[in-house]
């Protein structure tokens, strides 16, 4: 049986005694130590518990932050020490006695988050999971996972499910000119016994491209209500039953876009060819090294608007990043207007290959790698 591992570090009995109830309550297996080397180079652990009075900054967090979660403990309240705690990736910083119930609610937290991610990697399920994502809102994001469903519908014939995470204020339905009554939202009820029937439910089909689109709730009051239990299930739940699933996901890295991240097999980050994407690209990967995300899967570089009044070049952005560009998106919003405004697929038969030129763009990128995958 799967176990998450803690390490508590002090030398401070109260700590050990406070630290331990807590780990039994929530099954971590503890280790307690108050030498910092020696414990810290003998084995990787989930949760790390530092006293502040004992630990060394400069030693610890760099190590373990990009795969654990770091929890500081103190007795006083220091503003400058928590800060830097907190800019060097700690999960946060939690001082004694005030503090304690806060305490109680991270572990609660951060044993919820491994569980999800758990249960993701074991999940059944052979589809691909596809996440579009860009650090910069107005990417484009949106239109081209659009774009691969109904291709990868209309042109390979396969089962595709296109689920919009962008809770509040997507815009994925209008793009298939729907009106959907239910959202995912409406899976809570359900969400510990959830199954295919339900998905079908609330999923509304395309009749035009056959892609089957699961709607974000558009009340702001209901989106705080969906968890991330909700989303990892419904992810794990679609991949048993669909060839693609493909994730719209919205700009914010909150806990909707981490756990979509971290269930994803091949993750599409959409960069626009100007300075701001560049940075947004720059701080979007150092955000992923930090905390793990997407590690194991497939990465692809899109890069969208392209035209040749850009700020820089596709040789430009291979040359800072170090990174290939897998795909370059024209820049095309006016041959792309008509299938805006009245919600039509971008691609009408197994023949067509698009109007636009972003459209056009788009079936390419997806004939090549959805050949990769049969080879």
């Amino acid at each position: 049986m799967f176990q998450l591992s803690a390490l508590l570090l002090t030398e401070d009995e109260e700590w050990k005694m406070r630290i331990s109830n807590y780990a039994e309550k929530y099954g971590l297996n503890l280790s307690v130590s108050k030498e910092m080397q020696k414990m810290l180079g003998q084995q990787h652990y989930h949760i790390y518990f530092m006293d502040l009075d004992v630990v060394n900054l400069q030693q610890v967090l760099p190590k373990m932050t990009a795969t654990s979660a770091v929890i500081g403990l103190t007795r006083k309240k220091d503003f400058e020490i928590t800060r830097e705690w907190l800019v060097r990736g700690a999960r946060d910083v939690v001082v004694f006695s005030q503090e304690e119930m806060r305490l109680e609610i991270l572990i609660q937290e951060v044993v919820k988050q491994y569980t999800i991610q758990r249960e993701a990697d074991t999940g059944l399920g052979t589809g691909e999971v596809h996440t579009f994502y860009s650090a910069k809102g107005g990417s484009g994001c949106t239109i081209l996972a659009v774009m691969m469903s109904q291709t990868l519908s209309i042109h390979h014939q396969k089962k595709v499910l296109l689920i919009d995470l962008n809770a509040q204020y997507g815009v994925t339905d209008t793009l298939f000119s729907m009106q959907p009554q239910r959202s995912y939202y409406d899976l809570l009820p359900v969400v510990n016994e959830m199954e295919m029937r339900h998905l079908q439910n609330i999923a509304n089909e395309h009749t035009e491209t056959g892609v089957f689109v699961i709607s974000s709730p558009s009340d702001p009051e209901k989106t705080e209500e969906i968890t991330d239990e909700l989303i990892a299930k419904l992810i794990r739940v679609a991949r048993v039953h669909f060839d693609h699933v493909v994730l719209d996901l919205p700009s914010a890295m909150n806990s909707i876009t981490f756990t979509a991240l971290s269930a994803a097999t091949r993750l599409h980050y959409v960069m626009t060819p100007d300075s701001l994407g560049l940075r947004s690209y720059k701080y979007a990967t150092q955000l992923f090294k930090r905390f793990s995300i997407g590690n194991g899967i497939t990465m692809s570089l899109l890069l969208n608007k392209v035209n040749p009044k850009s700020e820089m070049t596709s040789s430009d952005i291979g040359k800072i990043t170090g990174t290939e560009i897998d795909a370059q998106i024209a820049d095309d919003f006016y041959g792309m207007q008509s299938n805006i405004n009245m919600g039509s697929g971008f691609y009408r038969n197994k023949k067509h290959k698009g109007d636009s030129k972003a459209a056009k763009d788009m079936k390419k990128y997806i004939d090549s790698f959805v050949l990769r995958l049969k080879e």
